[in-house]
This record gives structure tokens, sequence and C-alpha cells, in this order.
């Protein structure tokens, strides 16, 4: 097959149909692209005009907003989703020699922040459907270890099954804590991710479904946890008066991220319509040359911040990789399993779905406002890549 429309074009419609040159890039396709157009610009000018840049009263009106659109009772911003889940952890009362069990499939931020606040991580390994930490397995850990934290992760976007492990963490007594980095607008039995009985905490890096280019929360349902967060990102609480009430440090985010925080947050359910409008192109149109995460029926909205196929083999996924670049479209290869990591490189038993996972899969592109021709594009590629036996 033949392959067309693959000519470079940096040009994209955002949302008001204003073009932008955004995300750059050498790929005519490339693995993700920001969305951020004249109603963003609109409001950071407003910021700008204020003379008030620094965090105030339009992170206030954010987090406002985020706890209404998920339906926590507190949202806290705070300037990356790394700093949301140290937020959380401490927060929640996390010491060093505390046990945080957490899946091995995660980008490393999951496991450096309980191991940099000196607590002991603990590993499980992955559901090799869902991607997401295998409930049984979590389950006989949490009974022979007897953790303090539990964090899970939805992985690729796809939310856990909460409602059970709230059950565990009620029977072992331990906190969960969701890390839904990659989840927000996500749903669960028609609950927004963020809404369902545990601390979450998201990020709104540039790749996310809603963006403030960096920056993160945490979603909670106590108020006395929600003030914690505040005195952490805030230097123990130390504001004019300069009296830190805790420890803490500057954790704290800006008005004007928080300014296209708002502006995203009102396209947020159309973005993430978009991301599972492309991934059921995907789904459908590769079925048989790829296979892709499972969605189980308590998923009623995956956020699809990206998308995990998985090749037959190692090699025939490095194989479509650089059929790929040589079409113009970029790809990801998802986080190495933390066991695998250098810093955490040890008992290598135990771990072989995630190994697995790693060495086969490949992130397509995908992204809000990703235009049908370069979804076509990215089918094309894939297609003639099977046909020409390599699959």
């Amino acid at each position: 097959m033949k392959l067309t429309g693959l000519t470079c074009s940096y040009t994209h419609i955002v949302s008001g149909g204003e073009p932008t040159t955004l995300g750059r890039s050498n790929y005519s396709v490339p693995w993700s692209r920001p969305d951020i157009g004249q109603p963003e610009t609109a409001e950071v000018m407003k910021v700008i005009e204020s003379g008030w840049l620094s965090q105030g009263k339009v992170t206030e009106e954010f987090e406002e907003q985020l706890a209404k659109y998920t339906g926590a009772r507190d949202a806290v911003v705070v300037n990356n989703g790394t700093s949301a889940i140290l937020c959380a952890l401490m927060a929640h009362g996390a010491r060093p020699g505390d046990r945080v069990l957490l899946p091995d499939y995660t980008h490393v931020a999951t496991a450096n922040v309980p191991k940099f606040l000196g607590c002991r991580v603990s590993l499980v390994d992955i559901n090799k459907d869902t991607f997401n930490a295998d409930y049984d397995l979590l389950e006989r850990k949490v009974r022979k270890e007897r953790p303090e934290f539990v964090v899970v992760v939805d992985v690729a976007g796809l939310p856990n099954d909460i409602n059970a492990l709230v059950e565990l963490s009620e029977q072992y007594d331990f906190t969960l804590i969701e890390d839904a980095a990659e989840s927000m607008g996500g749903e669960y039995r028609n609950r927004k991710v963020g809404s369902l009985g545990c601390t979450a905490v998201t990020s709104f890096h540039a790749a996310k479904q809603l963006t403030t280019i960096e920056g993160g929360a945490v979603f909670v349902h106590d108020s006395r946890v929600a003030e914690r967060c505040r005195l952490i990102r805030n230097h123990g609480g130390a504001g004019q008066s300069y009296v830190s009430r805790s420890l803490g440090l500057n954790l704290r985010t800006t008005d004007l991220q928080s300014a296209i925080g708002l502006a995203q947050l009102t396209k947020l359910d159309d973005y993430v319509l978009g991301r599972n409008q492309v991934a059921y192109e995907y789904r459908q149109k590769m079925a048989g040359l790829l296979d892709f995460q499972e969605v189980p029926s308590y998923v009623t909205r995956h956020a699809y911040m990206m998308i995990i196929a998985i090749a037959r083999s190692g090699k025939l996924r490095e194989g479509l990789r650089k059929h790929l670049e040589k079409c113009g479209i970029e790809t990801r290869v998802p986080w190495p399993p933390i066991h695998e990591q250098p810093h955490y490189r040890g008992n290598r038993s135990g771990f072989g779905k995630s190994s697995q996972l790693y060495r086969k899969s490949i992130s397509l592109p995908l992204y809000n406002g990703m235009q049908p021709d370069d979804v076509q594009s990215v089918v094309s590629a894939v297609l003639s890549f099977g046909s020409g036996g390599k699959s």
C-alpha cells in the first residue's frame, strides 16, 4: 500500500479556528500536541493586565471549577503532577519507613516520591489486559506486607476498580491514593475520576487532555487533608507573615497557568470525546495487527491520555516504530517498569507481565484536536507495515 498525505505540516487549527505553531515537530504527525488557542490567550491576557501573575484568585477559581467538575470536596492545585503525589502522601502523614505499595508499570515519579520521603517502596505486577495493577496480586501483597499506603495508577487514562480498592483499604487499614495523572475526564461507573472516595492526584502536563503546560492537582474529600495540602505547597503556610506552621515546600502554581487551565476545563469533555473517537478508529482498523488495552465494564469513559498498542514481539514493535518514523509519524515507548529502572534494580522476579508489556508496547499519536487526515495517515502507515509481510 502506498502512503499519501504524509508531507510535513506544522499549522494546527485549534478551538476557535485560529492557527497556531505550537508543537513544532519534524514529524508530519507528532505523538502529542497541545491545543492552545484564542480562549486560553484571552484568559492569560486578563491575568497579565491585572498585574497579579503568581498564585492568587485565578488559581482559587480554577480550584473551585475543578472541584465542581469532578465532584471532589476540594481541589488543591500545585506546580506539577509529581508535587501532587508529594502533597497527597505528606498530607496523609507518610513517614520514613512506611511501606508504599504501587504498580511496577508506571512513570518513575510514582515511585520516586515515596522513596524521596524515606518510605519503603513495594511493587506489584500488572494485569496483562488492563495494564493496571493486578488486583489479586495486590490483595495478596496487602495481606502479607500490610502497607501504610497503596498508590494505584490509571495507566493511559483507564480508571481502576476503585470500589474494590476502597473496600480493601477499609479491611486492611491503609490509605489509598489514586494516581490519576492520565485519567482526568475519565469516568468510573458514571462518576468522574477525582470523586471516587479516595484522595486522587492528576497532572496538567502539556501532553495531557487538560494542560496548564506544567501543573497538577490533588482531589480530596476531607477538609483537614485539603488544608494540609495547602500548607505543604506553601512552605507550611508561610505567606506575608512568613510564619511556617508545618513542614512544606514551594509547590505553588501561577495564575498564568491557572488561566490556561480554566479555558481548557471548558473544553475537557469535548477533548476526551475526540480522543475516544481516535482510539475507536485505531482499534477498529488495526485489529489483527495490534492488540489494545482492555476496557472493563466498570469504566464508563476512558480518558485516553494516550493509547498503548501491543505488537506480537519486541522485534516487530521496533520494526513498526522505524517504519512509522520513515512515514513521518512519531511514536513513543511507554516507561520501563520500575523494577528495571537503574535506581530500583533489585529483585527481578514476579514482574513478567509488566516486562512483557514494556518490550512489546508502542504508543501511537493521540492528542486534542487531532484531525481526521492525521488519524488516517497513522492507520494507513500501520496497515502498510502489515501488508508488507512484517507483522
